[in-house]
């Protein structure tokens, strides 16, 4: 039988819980991804839809909004692309962010049963959870080429930030859920006060219209961080030019700065949390 010895000299040492968190995501991989299936089929088994119902959300609240536009109930000040586009990768990119946030919570909430009777690398409960947003996600994106595909949208340089753009946010969004899991598992509000902020935070980002001109929308959409992130995400896929270059620089450095705090934070809480699951 193996034995290993643990010294307070190294056990609490950054370097060693990195090491650790990253070893926990590699030796896991094979379980999240057996559960991941396990899941999805499940999820998926009596659904006369089945996987559609990933869209269905989107898709009704663009044609809210797509609605009342056409029928004049809300005026919408011209867009760069078709509004009918504008606002289909506007919700789509909107939803990942509170979908990535969550996405920790929620998965260690729904495998609280294996956690508190199998011994495994926890960090796999994390790669559960985006294994299954990734399906979700390549869903999504469908919709969305087939609108770009339907506008005619051109396709530019600006097309090759789009992904590694994408990719900077999601690092940050699932690293920003991770530092919030141990609070969110303690305490059922965090979760339903998630959503809630978004559904608020969604009316002061140009999400389903522009930036207003002038006046205090304009004011407060300038200081939204979310604003020139949505912006310069529809701007790359709709072949338009980045506009904040700086923004994703600062970002860069936060998304880096977010990665490595939540492997330590998820290292070091998930035992805790596992004992307090068995209490």
């Amino acid at each position: 039988m193996e034995k290993r010895f643990y010294t307070s000299a190294n056990s609490y040492s950054l370097g060693t819980i990195l090491k650790s968190g990253f070893l926990g995501y590699k030796n896991s991989f094979y379980l999240a991804r057996q559960l991941a299936k396990r899941d999805i089929s499940a999820q998926h088994r009596q659904s006369l839809l089945g996987l559609f119902w990933v869209i269905i959300p989107v898709l009704v609240n663009s044609i809210v909004w797509i609605t009342l536009q056409a029928t004049g109930t809300v005026r919408i000040t011209e867009t760069a692309v078709p509004y009918p586009l504008y606002v289909i990768v506007g919700t789509t990119l909107w939803s990942l962010i509170s979908e990535c946030i969550l996405l920790p919570i929620n998965n260690i909430n729904s495998n609280k049963s294996i956690i508190t009777k199998i011994n495994f690398d926890k960090e796999g409960l994390i790669t559960l959870g985006i294994l299954k947003f990734g399906l979700n996600f390549l869903i999504k994106i469908v919709i969305v080429v087939l609108f770009l595909l339907f506008y005619k949208v051109s396709i530019t340089t600006s097309l090759l930030w789009f992904l590694p753009l994408l990719l900077l946010s999601l690092i940050i969004f699932v690293s920003i859920g991770i530092l919030l899991a141990p609070i969110g598992i303690l305490y059922n509000d965090v979760s339903r006060i998630i959503p809630i902020f978004f559904q608020f935070a969604m009316y002061a980002t140009p999400v389903v219209y522009m930036t207003p001109k002038s006046g205090l929308m304009n004011d407060i959409m300038r200081l939204n961080p979310f604003s020139y992130w949505i912006n310069d995400l529809r701007n790359a896929l709709t072949g338009h030019p980045i506009e904040n270059i700086g923004f994703w620089f600062v970002l860069l450095i936060f998304a880096v700065f977010t990665f490595f705090m939540a492997i330590i934070v998820y290292r070091v809480s998930m035992p805790i949390i596992t004992e307090r699951m068995s209490a």
